[in-house]
């Protein structure tokens, strides 16, 4: 009889491992069992850490996109923005459940959203949200290099055009995804068993562009990039204190500019931050290391990718003013409406009395 895998799905954003046998999480979960040291590190990333990144990020994320989808933000770099927090609190919904619910669960739903909602869609969000940040640090690239072309040909429908493009492509990768896994139960107990499909040759190819085209060119490119920004705005600034010129008197798009590129490069810091180890993983996958090593680093790995998926608010705050003045007027304009409405209800019950 075939054994059924019982454990977390989730990897690449989130794969399951490859290990026909059960595992005891649901002992370790409900305390029955001693906890290894990767049993510790899962239960703190996906019972406490994760969920509360995943609220924090849900809610973060909702504001920028309602601050990014105002009249203020209309430009190009500001269409990917809207699209990065459109993909990643989406990415987040989904995660939510899989940790409250999923882990350690033998329940026949959970594992199906597991397996059939959280692995597929999760993972489409990812590599959108990946190369939608490459597509915007390679657009960031040609400004800086050629400012004039850029500001001509980098515009707001050719950005939405790339976007469709990379939704496509996530999607192409992504749907393989849902014929990896199928749900067996026994004894009313429900457990994950990898399909032939997944042992494929075909899926082992495709499993192998994926990591290159997820982890390891967003890795050389968000690498690169980022530290030819980092040279090119500290050189803007000697040569800018060279010429004795003041913020002044620059124009309002150069500033804007320059605060966009310090923008993203805290956002693809974060994004090398949360990829790395999940290369470093891909590799330690592929060369055969021990379960335990591999599942506390894929463990680190995923809390690092909610992380990045729940941080960008927050650098918008820090680094793009532009941002925070537009957040401002937003809620002003939210509280003066607010309060006319209050004013015009007072009104009325005066008028009536």
């Amino acid at each position: 009889m075939e054994e059924v895998v019982n454990m977390n799905a989730s990897q690449d954003f989130l794969e399951p491992m490859n290990f026909d046998s059960i595992f005891p999480q649901d002992d370790v979960m409900n305390g029955t069992t001693p906890l290894q040291i990767d049993d510790l590190v899962e239960l703190v990333c996906y019972k406490y850490v994760g969920p509360t990144l995943c609220v924090i990020g849900v809610i973060g994320n909702f504001i920028s996109l309602l601050v990014l989808s105002g009249d203020q933000l209309k430009e190009s770099p500001y269409v990917y923005l809207r699209a990065l927090a459109t993909t990643d609190m989406l990415a987040l919904l989904f995660s939510f459940p899989f940790m409250v619910f999923c882990i350690g669960t033998t329940n026949y739903f959970w594992r199906w959203y597991e397996i059939y909602v959280f692995i597929p869609l999760v993972n489409f969000f990812t590599a959108s949200s990946v190369w939608i940040t490459a597509a915007m640090t390679i657009e960031r690239l040609l400004f800086v290099r050629h400012p004039l072309w850029a500001r001509w040909r980098c515009n707001r429908n050719n950005a939405q055009f790339r976007i469709w493009i990379i939704v496509v492509f996530a999607v192409i990768i992504s749907v393989p995804r849902f014929f990896c896994y199928e749900i067996k139960e026994e004894d009313k107990k429900a457990g994950i068993l990898p399909t032939d499909f997944r042992y494929s040759t075909f899926y082992y190819v495709l499993d192998i562009f994926a990591i290159v085209t997820l982890h390891f060119i967003p890795l050389i490119v968000f690498s690169v990039i980022n530290v030819y920004l980092v040279c090119e705005l500290q050189h803007a600034k000697v040569l800018r204190e060279e010429l004795n010129l003041r913020s002044n008197r620059e124009t309002e798009w150069q500033m804007d500019q320059r605060r966009f590129t310090v923008t993203l490069i805290s956002i693809v810091l974060l994004s090398i931050m949360s990829i790395l180890p999940a290369a470093i993983a891909d590799i330690f996958l592929h060369a055969k290391f021990g379960y335990h090593l591999l599942r506390t680093l894929r463990n680190v790995s995923n809390l690092l990718l909610w992380c990045n998926l729940s941080m960008n608010f927050l650098l918008y705050c820090a680094f793009n003013k532009r941002f925070v003045r537009a957040l401002t007027g937003m809620f002003d304009a939210g509280i003066f409406k607010v309060r006319n409405s209050l004013r015009k209800t007072k009104t009325d019950r005066t008028t009536v009395l």
